[in-house]
């Protein structure tokens, strides 16, 4: 089976994210307009309280398996690799499955006493099979990564995204539909009488978007069952005669016993990544609360949520559904050379290959500044024109989030970076330093998050700037210690100097074309007219900077890195 290089790994993954993020605004931008600003606070919550205990079972499986897959196969031990395989199946399907049933039954108290909102339950029931569910499918896509072929991760996640698209959307239209049609014929709604239809959409709120959750998690069904099934089929590219070589294999206890110990620091580091929004859930609703107090008004633009006495609610729905969606798009897709980088820094780590680790790291640092660097430049200064593009005539929640996503620009730069370097510090024999470096990040988001959003002139933007600064901490330490750990250097200039250079020059280039066009021309351009030409503006000054600048590596070291 012929291996895919960095690169090409990195490209395979990162045209997956691509499909899969442009799937998912496909998605979550129609159900923001369902939803709004007090329904994507139902939707929202019940993902905060759900992805802690699904970092903890499902979370550090794809880096474990891939990390021992690719150990096994340097060593030749096809069949203790086999056996690996079948014992992380059934361990971590164990884990999910006890994980969903804690997750269902407690859903009405989490709801209540985290959320603050009782019918949050609905969406937290909703969503709890996923971890069974995904559990299965991490082990596949974690061993298929581990052989250095990314393709299986890659379809299966485009896959899961489409019927996330067409289930989710297609069950919440229906349960909308179907509440509309109930109170129409007897002024009922699930169950509830309502005097008005805007009492009837409130009610229906919590019910759609439980319904779109299960849509969701029926969807990571159908990709499990996939990559089951067509892994089976197609197969691993380990042959008969190979496992002869290897006959044997170590024994189940000390599997599982290895299993754990490698996945739960990765699953405590992600644990603390996603306490940033169990963090924003707990304070911010309480610290909106006590900014009111402080004089903060907020001008209610006629939606129905604000009439209803629903503020926080509807802040931190707006926050979380609008500005946090786009904040989250490029860590996404740094994260994946982080994923490709793994296989081969694993061989070149038990080999103490420190040129072949030197070579890893820094095309890992420099392609994820690469993308970091300009996307948080552009955030930063396209931020209200980029919520319009994608969510136009959602006005009030626009205002809501326009001023933080200014700010988490800052963040989705230092996130970007530091992501990918939480993989690479696992394979090199630290483990237990992501949770801490997170876990002093986590302490520094809910110090300022708890100081700043009660401040009134301050209020939702303290949590976008409580994430920027955590970010800053969370980056400088993990790219550090990830140097010294490997015992490799990095060259800043070429890393981080360059691409922040060249990324200043395509913001601002976008910023500069889209005022032409837009405001200064005097033409009648439609504004996500003039946004997709400051972008495509942007792509082409940023590509002929990097060319320019000689910032991407050629001849050996780019075929090195392929």
């Amino acid at each position: 089976m012929k291996k895919q290089g960095f690169l090409k790994g990195s490209a395979i993954l990162l045209i997956m994210v691509v499909i899969t993020k442009a799937l998912g605004l496909m998605y979550k931008i129609p159900l923001t307009h369902l939803l709004g600003g007090t329904g994507m606070g139902y939707f929202s919550g019940a993902y905060a309280v759900f992805t802690p205990v699904f970092a903890v079972a499902v979370s550090g499986i794809p880096s474990t398996i891939a990390r021992l897959t690719a150990e096994n196969y340097a060593f030749e031990r096809y069949s203790n690799l086999r056996k690996l395989r079948s014992v992380a199946v059934r361990l971590f399907f164990l884990i999910g499955l006890a994980a969903s049933a804690a997750v269902i039954l407690l859903s009405p108290l989490l709801a209540g006493k985290v959320i603050h909102e009782k019918n949050a339950a609905w969406a937290l029931a909703a969503v709890a099979p996923t971890i069974a569910l995904a559990a299965v499918m991490s082990v596949e896509r974690g061993y298929y990564e581990g052989l250095r072929n990314m393709l299986p991760t890659a379809v299966s996640e485009i896959i899961e995204t489409v019927f996330k698209l067409i289930l989710g959307l297609g069950f919440a239209y229906a349960a909308m539909e179907y509440a509309k049609r109930s109170f129409e014929t007897t002024h009922g709604c699930f169950g509830q009488f309502c005097r008005t239809a805007q009492d009837a959409e409130l009610t229906a709120l919590p019910f759609v978007a439980a319904a779109s959750i299960l849509g969701a998690t029926c969807a990571t069904g159908i990709a499990s069952a996939y990559i089951i099934i067509s892994g089976r089929l197609r197969g691993d590219g380990i042959t008969k005669e190979m496992l002869l070589q290897d006959r044997i294999t170590d024994k189940t206890p000390h599997m599982v016993r290895m299993l754990i110990k490698l996945s739960m620091p990765i699953a405590a580091a992600s644990v603390i990544t996603t306490l940033t929004g169990m963090i924003d859930l707990v304070t911010i609703n309480p610290c909106l609360k006590a900014a009111v107090e402080n004089g903060f008004k907020w001008i209610n633009t006629g939606d129905n949520s604000l009439a209803a006495g629903r503020l926080p609610n509807f802040l931190y729905g707006s926050y979380t559904g609008l500005a946090l969606t786009v904040y989250g798009l490029v860590p996404t897709l740094t994260a994946m050379f982080g994923k490709s980088i793994l296989p081969g820094l694993a061989e070149a780590w038990v080999k103490k290959d420190v040129m072949c680790m030197q070579r890893n790291i820094s095309g890992m640092l420099m392609v994820s500044s690469m993308i970091a660097l300009p996307s948080g430049v552009g955030i930063s200064l396209m931020s209200k024109e980029i919520l319009e593009f994608l969510y136009g005539g959602r006005t009030a929640e626009i205002a809501a989030a326009d001023m933080p996503l200014k700010v988490l620009g800052i963040a989705v730069i230092l996130s970007g970076i530091s992501i990918p370097c939480f993989s690479a510090l696992q394979t090199v024999g630290r483990p237990k330093l992501p949770v801490l470096i997170m876990l002093c990040g986590g302490a520094v988001k809910l110090t300022l998050n708890i100081i700043l959003i009660p401040i009134a002139g301050i209020n939702i933007t303290g949590a976008a700037i409580s994430t920027a600064v955590s970010q800053g901490v969370v980056c400088i330490w993990s790219v550090c210690a990830l140097c010294k750990a490997a015992s490799v250097s990095i060259r800043v200039s070429s890393v981080f100097a360059k691409p922040f250079f060249a990324a200043l020059l395509c913001g601002s280039g976008a910023r500069i074309c889209y005022d032409l066009l837009y405001i200064r021309s005097g033409l009648e351009i439609n504004h996500r007219a003039a946004f997709a030409a400051a972008l495509a503006a942007a792509f082409m000054i940023y590509a002929a900077s990097l060319y320019l600048l000689s910032i991407f590596p050629r001849g050996k070291r780019f075929r090195d890195l392929v």
